[in-house]
């Protein structure tokens, strides 16, 4: 500190000095080494001075201190933004583990779909009747085989699920059109089965005559030809000349061929579902036991062997073994063209 009208010394040094002047001003001295340096300064100036550096060292610290203040406040903000964050931060952890929750628990679900999807059709190729071909397998393997690899996969990373559930949406999209597809082939086969079964249980039911000639006797009781009495007739009589073809009138299976007591030669074919057909009286026959005939194919001659008093046919028809009358199988006269074995 210097104070006014005294000198200020430092180991035998004088560093300033500071007089009183007539015209109230201070003078000031100092003395640098050897050197000796003295300026007067008015009281003003230093009392100015003085506030000055007073004033600035206060408004550097006012401005140090809202400077802290400032940081102090900005720390407090960051610090909330921060918590908010972590809050923020768990919420959305929260959401995506309910996510990958639910995306399981969809992907099970459309597995389940996928699995009941292969057994329909599975069983639509077996209502084609195809076996279902390896081509058509194979394109899906590796996919399934890599989503059979993530199934099980809990606590898996949200893209995993993403990718996986993707796969199966593709997979089950590829099974319902393989579906879409099946559904309609097994439609076809089934009208074409359908169309076949008719085709095949019309050419099994007899509709037409055995041979050429004139219906002379019928179904029921008459008086017998050989005989002179009345009896049963169980069949239909076709009189018309010796060797005259007879022909299958439905498709079977012969179960007899061969002589038959009364009825001399005889043919008698199955047709499935009880239904029978009797040629009797032939003069030859042209099928053995066993044999497969057609619609409309020849399978013996006309001839009078057996209880006969002339050439002629005797057709029977047979319901699970009991005679009825064929007059309502006899729809046409002519063979139909032959049908082709299913």
């Amino acid at each position: 500190m210097v104070r006014v009208g005294q000198h200020c010394m430092s180991k035998n040094k004088t560093w300033g000095k500071v007089s009183h002047e007539k015209n109230s001003s201070l003078k000031v001295k100092l003395f640098l080494g050897a050197k000796r340096v003295s300026f007067c300064v008015s009281p003003i100036v230093l009392a100015f001075f003085l506030v000055g550096g007073l004033v600035s060292y206060k408004l550097a610290n006012s401005e140090v201190m809202s400077e802290r203040a400032r940081l102090a406040a900005r720390i407090s903000e960051l610090e909330l933004k921060k918590d908010q964050l972590e809050v923020s931060l768990q919420h959305k952890e929260k959401e995506r583990e309910h996510m990958v929750s639910l995306a399981d628990a969809r992907s099970e679900e459309l597995w389940s779909e996928l699995e009941d999807r292969d057994r329909e059709i599975s069983r639509l190729w077996k209502i084609v009747g195809e076996q279902r071909s390896s081509t058509k397998t194979s394109a899906h393997t590796p996919r399934r085989r890599a989503l059979l690899g993530s199934r099980s996969g809990r606590g898996r990373s949200a893209l995993a699920v993403k990718v996986g559930y993707n796969s199966l949406t593709n997979v089950i999209e590829d099974s319902e059109r393989e579906i879409a597809a099946l559904s309609k082939a097994a439609t076809d086969y089934r009208e074409k089965k359908i169309a076949d079964y008719k085709a095949e249980l019309e050419s099994r039911t007899p509709s037409i005559w055995p041979c050429e000639g004139d219906l002379t006797s019928g179904f029921g009781n008459r008086i017998h030809p050989v005989y002179g009495y009345g009896k049963f007739h169980a069949g239909c009589d076709f009189t018309t000349p010796h060797g005259t073809p007879i022909q299958a009138t439905a498709a079977g299976t012969v179960c007899h061929s061969g002589w038959m007591g009364g009825y001399g030669k005889v043919i008698e074919i199955d047709h499935g579902n009880g239904l029978k057909t009797l040629y009797a009286h032939c003069s030859e026959l042209l099928v053995a036991k066993g044999s497969k005939v057609q619609k409309g194919q020849r399978v013996a001659k006309v001839g009078t062997t057996g209880l006969s008093s002339g050439p002629h046919c005797h057709y029977e028809v047979s319901v699970n073994k009991k005679q009825v009358d064929p007059k309502p199988y006899l729809k046409q006269k002519d063979a139909p063209k032959p049908i082709a074995k299913i």
